[in-house]
């Protein structure tokens, strides 16, 4: 009798105890750190039909060349550092700072005939023949907040995120420049347009889906597509202060606008979870 009511005593604790286990589920991630690399899509940035490049001051007046000037972006690599806090199962407050190395391409085909000029050897035609197709560095740095929502709090987690903020312009994407050599031992730099304001600050937002997969204890794969949307400068309109241009060696400064420009980006990364959280079944 004695052991029946041992192991009837023993089978209500076991039952006690398993009753909590029973109400958990597995852990949440709750604190993310990821590193991702990528790559990002090119595209049309800017073109400008018409552009007076100065050519020669004669006794007959100024001469000038007009050209049809443009860049495009190529495609390129970006490296980012992002922390996500889910404050809510599936509601994160993300924060990233990232690379993002936007090269890009300058055109320039002449709007008629060149003027001949044997006394600076042709050096119009030599800058727009180097110009044309010229690759040119160029890159971002952001610097986004956003939020992110995952579908899914453990194993394979679908999520979309989106982020906006400020971002800052390594090199201008407006300045088109032709190498000429004027001499056996002379190279000049003929500036079609200048950029004497370069704009350095500037501002960028994303919209992305992405998956989040077990790798192991403590680690994910992050998989993520999205559209950043960057802030270009371009130009608006040729640089029409020709007579300063001729009589005081000026550089062509063009009224600057700003694009906003949707650049594609895929990116493949791996997540640190720092947090974890246990959820519950209700």
């Amino acid at each position: 009798m004695r052991s029946a009511r041992a192991v009837s005593a023993a089978l209500v604790l076991l039952a006690c105890l398993a009753a909590p286990a029973r109400a958990q589920t597995g852990e949440e991630p709750n604190l993310i750190f990821s590193i991702s690399g990528g790559i990002l899509a090119g595209g049309n940035l800017w073109t400008l039909p018409r552009q007076l490049v100065f050519s020669d001051q004669t006794g007959a007046g100024d001469q000038w060349d007009t050209m049809a000037l443009g860049r495009k972006l190529h495609s390129g690599f970006d490296a980012t550092l992002t922390g996500t806090y889910f404050w809510k199962p599936h509601l994160g407050l993300s924060l990233e700072a990232g690379y993002f190395g936007l090269e890009s391409e300058s055109a320039c085909t002449p709007v008629g005939a060149i003027t001949p000029t044997p006394q600076n050897n042709n050096q119009n035609a030599q800058a727009c023949a180097t110009a044309n197709g010229l690759n040119l560095p160029g890159s971002v740095a952001g610097f986004l907040a956003g939020v992110t929502y995952r579908v899914t709090t453990r194993g394979v987690q679908p999520y979309v995120r989106a982020g906006i903020g400020p971002a800052i312009l390594g090199t201008s994407f407006v300045e088109t420049t032709g190498q000429a050599i004027v001499s056996n031992t002379t190279e000049a730099t003929v500036y079609m347009l200048a950029d004497e304001h370069h704009r350095e600050l500037t501002y960028m937002a994303s919209v992305g889906v992405g998956l989040m997969l077990p790798l192991a204890p403590g680690y994910q794969v992050r998989m993520e597509f999205r559209d950043i949307f960057i802030a270009l400068p371009r130009p608006t309109g040729p640089a029409t202060d020709t007579a300063q241009i001729a009589n005081e060696g000026a550089y062509p400064d063009p009224p600057i606008g700003t694009r906003l420009v949707s650049v594609a980006n895929f990116t493949v990364g791996l997540d640190v979870v720092l947090e974890k959280r246990r959820g519950h079944r209700y």
